[in-house]
């Protein structure tokens, strides 16, 4: 199946800069509608569409546009045995039990650190090696939260100017935050970014432009869905992100 949150309108209202969104249920691949949930109607900017989240019913319904995540994230830190180190946390991605996180290590810290924050065993495991060398890495949180994709990026010369971009090796890390696989795919070396990862253990690129490449991992990864925090495909980075399983 496939879970869309759609307005049927294209622009926002003049007088209350609002629009409705539903939530669209299709099977695939046939792409028949099973069933339309109302969402209700929300200020949005850019045609953005509401972030969705699993109440503690099961059911998915609208985020909440006043719960800080962020805030809400490091009052939990604070709880857990060495959070008081990891400062400036933001989430990044969760699925499961498990959050994956930025934060830096200390007040004094410059550089980044990145690590999974397993809620069920209430720890903290920071994922070695990343960021490295890459000063943005692109961290995909696998279904089940087990696992992490780090898709490696580094500068380039590009028509006379430096230029962020992907080399192509892709770095597998696993609970306990150490490297499991490493490969490298010239195929999604360049302008491609990863947009999701599936159960049946395949990354998916695109360029922007529409265009898609599938990179197979060599493992199964689990079946509950990944949520983060970006809403919207503004930059293009994010086309037509379909979570698939089973």
């Amino acid at each position: 199946m496939a879970l869309i949150v759609a307005s049927a309108q294209l622009q926002r209202d003049d007088t209350s800069g609002r629009m409705p969104y539903s939530l669209l249920k299709f099977s695939v691949p046939a792409w028949t509608l099973q069933s339309r949930q109302d969402l209700g109607s929300f200020d949005v900017l850019n045609g953005t569409p509401p972030s969705i989240t699993r109440g503690s019913d099961g059911r998915l319904k609208p985020q909440l546009a006043e719960i800080d995540l962020t805030s809400e994230l490091r009052a939990e830190l604070s709880r857990y045995a060495g959070g008081a180190t990891v400062t400036f946390a933001t989430p990044l991605a969760t699925s499961a039990n498990t959050a994956l996180i930025g934060y830096t290590a200390s007040q004094n810290a410059h550089g980044a650190a990145y690590a999974l924050l397993h809620r069920t065993q209430r720890s903290i495991v920071r994922i070695e090696g990343v960021p490295g060398s890459d000063p943005e890495p692109a961290l995909t949180l696998a279904p089940g939260g087990q696992f992490v994709l780090h898709s490696v990026r580094a500068f380039s010369s590009k028509q006379g100017s430096r230029q962020l971009a992907a080399t192509g090796e892709l770095r597998l890390y696993g609970a306990d935050g150490k490297l499991v696989s490493q490969q490298t795919d010239e195929r999604v070396a360049g302008d491609w970014y990863p947009i999701a990862l599936t159960p049946q253990g395949v990354a998916v690129y695109t360029d922007r432009r529409g265009t898609y490449r599938f990179v197979t991992l060599g493992r199964m990864f689990g079946v509950e869905p990944v949520q983060d925090p970006n809403t919207d495909d503004l930059g293009g980075t994010r086309p037509g992100v379909i979570y698939a399983g089973g």
